[in-house]
C-alpha cells in the first residue's frame, strides 16, 4: 500500500552513498513516496521519486500489478528482483554507473568564473524554465529539466537551497544541484547550456555545491554511467573519486497481459 510517512524499517540506516540516499531525499523534498506491503511489518518496500525507484526486501510480497504503476523509471534493485521486473515490464535495459565520493580539492577556476556563480532561490524559477527550453525544446516541450525531476519541478528546485548556477548576464549558463539530498549525503547533478560549454562554468558550480554541502554536514557524491567519460572527467576535476560500480535497470512500459 502507498504510505504517506516512511514505513517502520531500518534497512537504510545508516545512510550510504548511492541509492540508499533516496528515502532521505523523499523525506527532505516532500516529493515522491513509499509503497510497503505492510507499513508496520515491512517485507517488501518501494521508494520512488521522479524517475528513481528503489526496491528492497522480499519480491514475493510485491505484485507485478503494483510495480507496473511505477514503470518507465530507473530501478535500483538487488538481483533477486530481476524475475519480478521481467514479468512486469516489456523492456528492461541494464546499465552500469560509477559512484564517486568527494575526497580531494577541486581543480581551481579563475576568480572571474567563480564570481558568476550564486545560489538559486525561488525567484529563479523562470531562469530554470528557459534553461530547460534551450536544452530540450525539440523533444521535451513544457517539461522540467531532468535535474529538477526529483524535486517535482523548477519551482521546488529553485527554492530547495540545493542549487547553484553560473549566470552570464540574464542567462543561466550552467547548473549544479542536489539531485538527491539525503540525511547525510548530497548526490550532485550538473547541466550546462550547450552555448556556454568549455568555460569551466560547470566546474565552478560543482565547487560551490560541494563547499555548501560540506558546510551543511553532507558528504558530496556523484553518479555517472560508466560510458559517460565527460561526466566522470568533470567529477575527477572537482575532487570526486570512484568508490564502486553498480547496475541500474531502466524499465518500462508495463508488459501487456
Amino acid at each position: 500500500m502507498s504510505v504517506t510517512v516512511p514505513p517502520i524499517t531500518d534497512w537504510f540506516t545508516p545512510e550510504q552513498p548511492g541509492a540508499s540516499v533516496l528515502p532521505g531525499h523523499v523525506g527532505r523534498s516532500a516529493h515522491g513516496g513509499w509503497w510497503a506491503d505492510d507499513p508496520d511489518t515491512v517485507r517488501a518496500l518501494l521508494v520512488h521519486c521522479g524517475p528513481e525507484r528503489l526496491l528492497h526486501g522480499d519480491p514475493g510480497h510485491l505484485d507485478p500489478s503494483v510495480l507496473a504503476r511505477y514503470g518507465r523509471g530507473q530501478f535500483h534493485a538487488p538481483d533477486r528482483f530481476l524475475p519480478l521486473l521481467g514479468r512486469t515490464f516489456s523492456h528492461i535495459t541494464p546499465w552500469i554507473r560509477v559512484l564517486h565520493v568527494h575526497t580531494e580539492q577541486a581543480r581551481p577556476v579563475s576568480r572571474n568564473t567563480a564570481a558568476w556563480v550564486r545560489p538559486l532561490n525561488s525567484a529563479d524559477e523562470t531562469h530554470l524554465d528557459r534553461f530547460a527550453r534551450r536544452a530540450f525544446s525539440a523533444n521535451r516541450p513544457g517539461l522540467p529539466h531532468w535535474v529538477a525531476e526529483t524535486w517535482g519541478g523548477h519551482r521546488a528546485l529553485a527554492a530547495s537551497g540545493f542549487a547553484w548556477g553560473a549566470f552570464l548576464g540574464p542567462y543561466l549558463a550552467s547548473l549544479a544541484c542536489g539531485y538527491l539530498a539525503g540525511r547525510n549525503h548530497l548526490d550532485i547533478a550538473v547541466a550546462t547550456d550547450p552555448a556556454f560549454q568549455r568555460l569551466d562554468l560547470a566546474l565552478a558550480c560543482v565547487r560551490a555545491a560541494t563547499t555548501a554541502a560540506r558546510a551543511q554536514g553532507l558528504v558530496p557524491t556523484w553518479s555517472a554511467p560508466r560510458s559517460n567519460h565527460a561526466s566522470r572527467a568533470l567529477a575527477g576535476a572537482a575532487g570526486f573519486r570512484p568508490v564502486r560500480q553498480e547496475v541500474v535497470y531502466w524499465a518500462g512500459p508495463a508488459a501487456t497481459p
